[in-house]
C-alpha cells in the first residue's frame, strides 16, 4: 500500500488510464491522489474513481504556493500536462523531498517556438532534455523524466531487441564501458527508427475536429516543432538547412522543417510498408546517445560508432486526416481538439524498434489491441494502456530507490522496468524482414543507409 499523497498535474487520456491502475496495484486510498487540471475534460472520470479534480493551470507565478499547499516530503507528483516546465518542477521537488515522473520534458507555454531571444535550436527536445539533465545530483529526490511508452518503455525494448537479434545470430552482450553501443556495432545496425502504426478507428467520421488516441494538444506541439534525430556516424552528407546539436557523445541533428512536414519511409509488421512523420521525440536522443562508442570527451572528438535514431509516428486515420488538415491551413490552431477514446471500434498500436541494417531489418516491440486495453480499464485505449504500463513501471522502481536524482530511461535497469510494464504491452515479439528504405533500393542497395534515403 502506498500512503502518501500522489498529485497528477494533467488528467487527460494518459492519467484517465493510469489512475485506476495505480490504485488497484499499489492499494492506493482515492482520498491519496489528487488532479490539478487545466479544464474539465477528465473531471467526470475523476469523479467516478473518487478523486478530487481541480481546474488549476499551473503557471510560473503559483508554482511554489499551488505545489506547496498539496505535496510534502515523500509525495509523488505525477507531471503529464503539457505547458508546463519539467526543469520547473524538478527544481522544485528536489527541494521538497517530492518524487517526481513525466513522460515528456515539457517547457512553459510558448517554449516550443522560435521568438526574439530564442533560436530555433533552443526550441528543441535537444535543448529542453540539456536542460533537465543539467540537475543531474544523486542523493536528491528520484525524478524520472521521459518515462511513458516511448520515450521511456522503448528504450528498454530497444536493450531487450538488441539481445534477441544478438542470440539468433550467436553473439553476446559485450563487457565494460559502451557494451550496448559495441553490440549493436557488431550486429551491423545504421539506423534505428522508433517504428509505431497506430489503426484504432472511431464508429464515425470525426469532421473538423483535431483528434489522436493520447493528447491532441501534445502531438501538435510535437509535430510543430523541428524534426530531430540522432545522427549517425556513418551518415556522408548533412540534410539541406539541418543544424548539428550538442558535441561529442551528445550529438543530435534537427532539420529545416517541423515534424508535420517531414515524411520517411518505415516498416512495421501489421502495415508493411509506409510513409510515416518523423516526430521529434526525447528517446532519438537518449538513445543515440547511449548506443555511442567512444567521442568520451564534450568537444567534437571523432565517434567510433553511433546509429541514426528517429521517431517514425503512422497515426490512426482520423490523425493522419488531423494533421493534413491542420498543415494545409497554415497551421492555425484547430478550432476544437478531441482525444479519442470512447468512440473507438477497434484495431491496436503496434509500437517498437526498427534496427535496419545492409540488406534487412529487425522489429521488436509491443501490439496492444483495443479490446485487451478495455479488459484493463474502460478508461484506456490500445495507446494511453501502453503509456500507463511505461509509467508504473518507473514508479515502481522509483518506489524503490527514491534517492537517485535526475533520471532518464537508458539509466534505468531494463530487465526489471520491462516485467513490471509486460502486463500492459500486450503481445512483445521480434520480426526479421528483407526491408530496405525505397531510396536505397533505388541505389541499388548501394546507398549506405543514409538518411536521405529514408525520406519521402
Amino acid at each position: 500500500m502506498f500512503s502518501s499523497r500522489i498529485l497528477f498535474l494533467g488528467f487527460g487520456c494518459v492519467g484517465q488510464a493510469l489512475a485506476p491502475l495505480l490504485m488497484s496495484r499499489w492499494q492506493v486510498s482515492p482520498d491519496r491522489l489528487r488532479a490539478l487540471a487545466a479544464d474539465d475534460q477528465g473531471a467526470a472520470v475523476a469523479a467516478s474513481l473518487g478523486i478530487a479534480h481541480e481546474i488549476l493551470p499551473i503557471v510560473p507565478g503559483n508554482l511554489e504556493a499551488v505545489l506547496g499547499a498539496r505535496l510534502g516530503e515523500g509525495d509523488l507528483l505525477i507531471n503529464v500536462s503539457v505547458e508546463v516546465s519539467s526543469r520547473a518542477l524538478i527544481e522544485w521537488s528536489q527541494s521538497h523531498g517530492v518524487l517526481y515522473l513525466d513522460t515528456c520534458v515539457e517547457p512553459w507555454a510558448g517554449g516550443y517556438r522560435p521568438a526574439p531571444g530564442r533560436p530555433l535550436a533552443a526550441t528543441t527536445n535537444h535543448a529542453l532534455r540539456e536542460a533537465v539533465l543539467a540537475l543531474r545530483a544523486p542523493g536528491k529526490p528520484t525524478a524520472i523524466v521521459a518515462h511513458g511508452a516511448n520515450p521511456g518503455v522503448i528504450s528498454h525494448l530497444a536493450r531487450a531487441g538488441l539481445l534477441a537479434m544478438a542470440a539468433d545470430r550467436g553473439l553476446v552482450l559485450p563487457q565494460g564501458p559502451d557494451a550496448w553501443g559495441r553490440l549493436s556495432q557488431a550486429l551491423g545496425i545504421r539506423v534505428i527508427q522508433i517504428a509505431e502504426l497506430d489503426t484504432q478507428r472511431p464508429d464515425r467520421p470525426q469532421d473538423e475536429v483535431f483528434v489522436n488516441t493520447w493528447s491532441a494538444e501534445g502531438l501538435l506541439a510535437e509535430a510543430g516543432q523541428a524534426a530531430e534525430c540522432g545522427w549517425g556516424s556513418h551518415e556522408r552528407l548533412l540534410p539541406a538547412g539541418a543544424f548539428r546539436l550538442g558535441a561529442g557523445r551528445g550529438a543530435g541533428l534537427h532539420l529545416a522543417g517541423m515534424g508535420a512536414c517531414t515524411r520517411v519511409s518505415s516498416w512495421v509488421p501489421g502495415g508493411g510498408e509506409q510513409d510515416a512523420w518523423l516526430i521529434t521525440h526525447h528517446e532519438a536522443l537518449s538513445l543515440a546517445e547511449f548506443l555511442t562508442v567512444g567521442g568520451q570527451g564534450a568537444d567534437d572528438s571523432p565517434i567510433a560508432y553511433r546509429p541514426t535514431v528517429f521517431y517514425a509516428y503512422t497515426p490512426c486515420e482520423e490523425t493522419r486526416r488531423s494533421l493534413e488538415r491542420w498543415v494545409g491551413s497554415g497551421c492555425v490552431e484547430p478550432v476544437a481538439t478531441r482525444v479519442l477514446r470512447e468512440e473507438l471500434a477497434g484495431g491496436e498500436d503496434q509500437l517498437g524498434l526498427l534496427f535496419v541494417f545492409e540488406g534487412g531489418a529487425y522489429w521488436y516491440g509491443s501490439t496492444v489491441t483495443l479490446a485487451e486495453a478495455r479488459r484493463w480499464s474502460i478508461t484506456c485505449n490500445a495507446t494511453s494502456l501502453q503509456v500507463a504500463g511505461g509509467i508504473l513501471a518507473a514508479l515502481e522502481w522509483m518506489r524503490a530507490h527514491p534517492a537517485e536524482g535526475v533520471l532518464e530511461a537508458e539509466d534505468l535497469p531494463h530487465e526489471p522496468l520491462l516485467e513490471t510494464a509486460r502486463p500492459y504491452l500486450g503481445r512483445i515479439e521480434g520480426i526479421w524482414t528483407d526491408w530496405q528504405p525505397p531510396g536505397c533500393r533505388a541505389a541499388g542497395g548501394s546507398g549506405g543507409l543514409q538518411f536521405a534515403g529514408f525520406l519521402v
